[in-house]
């Protein structure tokens, strides 16, 4: 009968659960001291890991803001283009002289990087004279949108220390559980030699049978 040895986090908070749901239902008072220790560890894990989700998605809906504040930045640089068109700017290249690239190339920029180049050439172009109506209202928009991706791009820094943070803390208390589920698992061995059967309920009746793919692998012969 298989048994539960799991290798993954995800696995472990999916043996935990399953060991402490089985434990429910017997007479615990023989394995009680290790079973509270396990259960007291890997509640600890289930909280990291849920600190560990959190974090995440808070990261992956302020990406989601930047890429479109980016999506944003990209559709003004060309109206800006058009603009300095008309008041006499190369068609070629309407940044030449005003910018390190051109439209094209300032688009394919980095986020941050982009925004920057952006307002650099802004404050060129709002030192030339003539400027028309138009090429103005361009550089508004362009301006705008440029902050916008500096403010999306503001925190992140701050979210991924704060995920790594998380997962070196869910990462500590690994060992602490897999030390509290060999202890739990040697109690109910022991146990069993009183005519119990602790073992068989809380990690083999609890295991998940390996798929046909995975038994597949493990028999195949290694090169």
């Amino acid at each position: 009968m298989t048994t539960l040895h799991p290798t993954s986090n995800k696995a472990r908070l999916a043996a935990g659960a399953a060991v402490l749901s089985a434990a429910s239902e017997l007479p615990t008072r023989p394995i009680s001291q290790r079973l509270m220790a396990f259960r007291k560890v890997h509640a600890a894990l289930v909280r990291a890991e849920a600190h560990i989700d959190a974090a995440e998605a808070r990261l992956q809906e302020a990406q989601r803001a930047l890429a479109e504040a980016d999506v944003d930045q990209d559709a003004v640089i060309d109206p800006l283009a058009d603009a300095l068109v008309g008041v006499g700017l190369p068609r070629g290249n309407p940044f030449k002289g005003l910018a390190l690239r051109s439209p094209s190339r300032m688009k394919a920029m980095g986020y941050g990087a982009e925004a920057e180049a952006l307002l650099k050439l802004l404050e060129r172009v709002r030192k030339r004279k003539g400027l028309t109506p138009a090429v103005k209202a361009a550089c508004r928009r362009a301006e705008a949108a440029a902050r916008a991706v500096l403010v999306a791009l503001k925190p992140l820094g701050a979210m991924e220390a704060s995920l790594a943070n998380a997962r070196a803390r869910r990462d500590a208390l690994t060992l602490g559980w897999e030390t509290a589920f060999a202890a739990l698992k040697r109690a109910a061995r022991s146990a069993d030699d009183d005519g119990g059967a602790y073992f068989a309920t809380l990690f083999q009746a609890t295991a998940t049978e390996p798929s046909r793919a995975a038994r597949a692998a493990a028999d195949a012969p290694t090169a």
